[in-house]
């Protein structure tokens, strides 16, 4: 009977210990859990705090490139035709929140740059029937605006940006025409090919100046963020400007007749006011 006890009494401690270390194990097992829990929810709230800055970092630089219409207006109508197809690049400085800010979630700023553009007006072609050199004639009237422009620009939850611009700069106005004919030609590998060649028959440039006005809104799409300190967004861009050109003297190109030569016509002190249209995307970084 006692070294049943004594069986009995070791027992007890035995388990009585093995629930010790079993009670401290889960302590301390929990501990360390609740520890690394706090440092990742601590490293979370870090990253997400990180994340909001980034998102509400001033945006320096833009850059956008558009499609859409060129449309002379009045007396450059009335000469040249209803416009056509035209695109344009340009970037600027954005100084951010250079008014501070006015309401809850909206900012202003001035942003600054310049933008080059290339619409092509009227565009025709017809066969050369008695070149012995050209296979068609080209002619062309297109427009080549570069301006500098300052806008004013609203920042509504860094989600929507309308804004309104001043512009001023130069237009090239060019009319030419242009012979197209095939030559064969020897590809690296050894094969001949033929490819169509173009020569400039005729050309008349003009230069005249211009300034205007614009009205757009910008509205965000995609937005870039990257951890520890970068930020970008992609933005829908919708504008409109008109440019008051001051008057001067070009020529339109009219066709090309049969033997190659350009008839066109003159015009002397004659408006320059175009309007455009046009859509694009923006890059705010």
């Amino acid at each position: 009977m006692k070294i049943f006890s004594k069986y009995v009494n070791i027992l007890e401690s035995g388990v009585l210990s093995f629930l010790m270390i079993v009670s401290f194990s889960c302590f301390s097992t929990s501990e360390i859990y609740s520890q690394i829990n706090s440092k990742n929810n601590d490293s979370s709230i870090a990253e997400n705090q990180k994340i909001e800055q980034l998102k509400n970092k001033p945006r320096k630089g833009l850059f956008y490139i558009s499609l859409g219409s060129g449309n002379p207006q009045g007396d450059f109508q009335s000469n040249i035709g209803s416009g056509g197809f035209g695109v344009i690049i340009g970037g600027g400085y954005s100084f951010e929140k250079i008014f501070g800010p006015t309401i809850d979630d909206i900012n202003s700023s001035i942003v600054t740059g310049v933008d080059i553009g290339f619409i092509s007006l009227t565009s025709n072609k017809r066969p050369a029937l008695y070149s012995y050199k050209y296979d068609n004639y080209q002619y062309r009237n297109s427009t080549a605006p570069i301006n500098l422009f300052a806008r004013y620009q609203i920042d509504i939850l860094h989600w929507i940006f309308p804004y309104a611009e001043l512009s001023a700069g130069i237009n090239i106005y060019s009319a030419t025409s242009d012979g197209e004919y095939s030559e064969l030609v020897t590809k690296t590998d050894g094969q001949k090919v033929w490819e169509t060649r173009t020569d400039e028959i005729y050309s008349d440039r003009t230069v005249f100046t211009n300034y205007g006005v614009s009205t757009g809104i910008m509205i965000k799409m995609v937005e870039n963020i990257t951890l520890p300190n970068s930020a970008s967004s992609i933005l829908l861009d919708l504008k409109a400007r008109y440019l008051y050109g001051n008057p001067t003297d070009y020529k339109k190109v009219k066709d090309v007749d049969k033997y190659g030569t350009t008839i066109y016509e003159q015009f002397t002190n004659a408006g320059t006011d175009m309007l455009f249209v046009h859509m694009g995307i923006a890059f705010r970084f």
